[in-house]
C-alpha cells in the first residue's frame, strides 16, 4: 500500500490555502487500484507544497508537520496490526480503523465543563427518579454551595478530583463545625458525591473517579422506635384529639392548632362536610399508619383514598415509595384499618388521604405530643462528629423520636411477633438487600434475655393457669388489652 500526501488544488480558504490530505492507494484482490483520502486538518499555500512535502518556510511549520507525522505514524501501526494479523491492507478499511481510533480517542479526552454546569446536568438527568433520591442530591448541592461560600473559593472538578484529601479534610472540617453534622449523614453526603463523579467521569468531564473516604460511625443495636405496647398507649390517648366540646380547652395548648380538610366526595355531608383534627392529632394517626405500614414520612402527601383495595379479605393498601420508585402492598392491620376509615370517610377516591405537613413540623409536634403523654423510656444514642463520640447519655424517648422512627417501629414489632420470616418483612417495607433491612433490626436486652429460655428444664414448680388469672385480674383494662394482643399475636404463629 502506497502512502503519500495530497494537495487539493480545486478548493482553498480565504488565506488562499489548500487544505492537505494524506491519500491512501492499494491494489485489491481482484487487481483493481483503491485509493481514498484523509482530511489532516492543514492548510498550505501551493508554493509551500514542494514535491510531496512541506516547506520549512511554511507559517506554524512545526505544528502542521507534527500533525501530519501524528497521522501517518498512526496508519503505519494499523497497518503493521492487519500484516500480523495475516490480511492484506486494505485503503478503505485502514482508514475506517484510523477513524475509529480517532473517534475513541475522543470519548477518553476529557471536555471541559465547570463543576456546577455538571452538576445541575447530573440533577437534570435524575429528574424522572423519585422525590426523595432528587431531594438528597440537591441537600447535597446546598451543602455544598454553602461550603463553596465559606470558603470563598470556587467549587471545581481539580479541588475534588485531584486534591480529593484536602477537599474531605476542609468539607468534614466544615459539616463538623459549622452544621454540627454526624460522620453518618457526612457518610450519606459522600455516597451521592461518589454517584455524581461517576456520572462526570461517564460523560468525561474528568479522567479519573476519586475514592472517598468514609468516616467511622457508631452503630447502636437498639434503635429508636416505639414498641408494640407503647404504639397501644398512643393509639388509646385521645388527650388531644379534636372534638368540638372541648375546643376552647384544646387552643390553651400554644402547640395546638386546628386542622380542617374539605371532604369532596359524594357522602361528604354525611360526615359533615369537613375533617376537623388538631395538629397532634394528625401527628398522632400519620405515625401510627407508619407504624402499622412501614411507609415513609415521604410517601404520606401521596396517599390517596383509591389507594387502598377494598377486598373484604385481603384489605391491601398500595403505595409508590417516593424514594426508590417501587411499588408495596401492606394489608391493614386493626390500627391501620381504623386510621384509613377515619381519614378517608367522605372523601373522593382521588383525595389525598392526610392534610398536609411538612416533616419538618411533624418532627417538632411528635416529640411536643410524646412528651406531653409521657413517653420517657431512656435510650442511649451516641453518635461519632469527627474523632469525638458525642450524646452517649440516655435520653427519653420523646427527645430522640422522629419520623423514621415509625417505619423502624413496623420493621422491629413485625419481627417481634414471630410469624414472619425477614423475607416477608422485606417484601412488606420494600427493601431490596438485607443489608439494608439489617439498619432497621432494633436488638434490645430484653431480646438477649430471650437466650435463657434455651436447653429450659421443665419446672414441677412452675406457675399455674390459676397463678396467670390471679396477675391478669390486677392489671388495669388497658393493660389488659396489651397483653391479650401480644397473646393473640403469638398464638397467630
Amino acid at each position: 500500500m502506497n502512502i503519500s500526501l495530497k494537495l487539493d488544488k480545486n478548493f482553498k480558504n480565504l488565506e488562499g490555502e489548500h487544505p492537505l490530505y494524506v491519500r491512501l492507494r492499494g491494489k485489491l484482490p481482484n487487481g483493481k487500484v483503491s485509493e481514498t483520502s484523509i482530511n489532516t486538518s492543514v492548510y498550505l499555500l501551493e508554493k509551500h507544497y514542494l514535491k510531496g512535502s512541506v516547506s520549512s518556510k511554511t507559517s506554524n511549520y512545526t505544528d502542521k508537520q507534527r500533525i501530519i507525522n501524528g497521522i501517518l505514524d498512526e496508519l503505519s501501526r494499523i497497518i503493521s496490526e492487519v500484516v500480523e494479523e495475516g490480511l492484506e491492507p486494505n485503503p478503505k478499511f485502514i482508514k475506517k480503523e484510523y477513524e475509529e481510533r480517532i473517534h475513541f480517542r475522543e470519548l477518553k479526552t476529557p471536555q471541559i465543563q465547570s463543576f456546577w454546569n455538571s452538576f445541575e446536568e447530573y440533577l437534570e438527568t435524575k429528574k424522572n427518579t423519585s422525590y426523595g433520591y432528587r431531594k438528597t442530591i440537591v441537600t447535597l448541592g446546598n451543602h455544598l454551595r454553602d461550603f463553596e461560600r465559606q470558603r470563598n473559593k470556587k467549587m471545581s472538578f481539580e479541588y475534588v478530583v485531584l486534591k480529593t484529601i484536602v477537599f474531605q479534610s476542609e468539607f468534614n472540617d466544615y459539616m463538623w463545625n459549622e452544621k454540627n453534622t454526624s460522620n453518618s449523614y457526612l457518610n450519606k453526603l459522600y455516597d451521592n458525591l461518589s454517584g455524581f463523579l461517576f456520572f462526570s467521569h461517564q460523560m468525561g468531564y474528568i479522567t479519573k473517579k476519586p475514592k472517598l473516604r468514609l468516616e467511622p460511625i457508631i452503630d447502636t443495636d437498639e434503635k429508636v422506635y416505639l414498641r408494640t405496647d407503647e404504639v397501644i398507649k398512643l393509639f388509646n390517648s385521645k388527650k388531644w384529639d379534636f372534638d368540638d366540646s372541648k375546643k376552647d380547652e384544646l387552643l390553651r395548648n400554644p402547640h395546638i392548632t386546628i386542622i380542617e380538610q374539605p371532604l369532596e366526595g359524594k357522602r361528604g355531608k354525611e360526615f359533615g362536610g369537613v375533617l376537623k383534627v388538631t395538629n397532634w392529632e394528625l401527628v398522632k394517626y400519620i405515625f401510627l399508619f407508619q407504624n402499622s405500614i412501614g411507609c415513609r414520612i415521604g410517601d404520606i402527601p401521596y396517599f390517596k383514598v383509591n389507594d387502598m383495595n377494598f377486598d373484604k379479605e385481603t384489605q391491601l393498601v398500595t403505595w409508590i415509595q417516593q424514594k426508590t420508585d417501587k411499588k408495596v402492598s401492606v394489608p391493614l392491620n386493626d390500627i391501620g384499618g381504623f386510621i384509613f376509615k377515619k381519614f378517608s370517610s367522605g372523601k373522593s377516591l382521588t383525595q389525598p388521604l392526610f392534610p398536609k405537613i411538612s416533616q419538618q413540623k411533624f418532627n417538632k409536634q411528635l416529640k411536643h405530643l410524646l412528651k406531653d403523654l409521657k413517653f420517657n423510656r431512656m435510650i442511649s444514642r451516641p453518635k461519632r462528629v469527627g474523632s469525638e463520640i458525642v450524646d452517649d447519655e440516655e435520653k427519653p424517648l420523646w427527645e430522640l423520636i422522629s419520623s423514621h422512627s415509625g417505619r423502624r417501629g413496623f420493621v422491629k414489632n413485625s419481627i417481634d411477633m414471630g410469624n414472619m420470616d425477614y423475607q416477608t418483612i422485606m417484601k412488606l417495607s420494600g427493601h431490596k438487600t438485607f443489608s439494608e433491612f439489617s439498619k432497621y433490626i432494633s436488638v434490645t436486652t430484653t431480646d438477649t434475655l430471650k437466650v435463657r429460655g434455651l436447653y429450659q428444664v421443665e419446672d414441677k414448680k412452675s406457675s399455674s393457669p390459676g397463678d396467670f388469672e390471679k396477675e391478669f385480674q390486677k392489671l388495669s383494662k388497658e393493660h389488659q388489652k396489651m397483653v391479650l394482643g401480644i397473646m393473640r399475636g403469638l398464638n397467630s404463629k
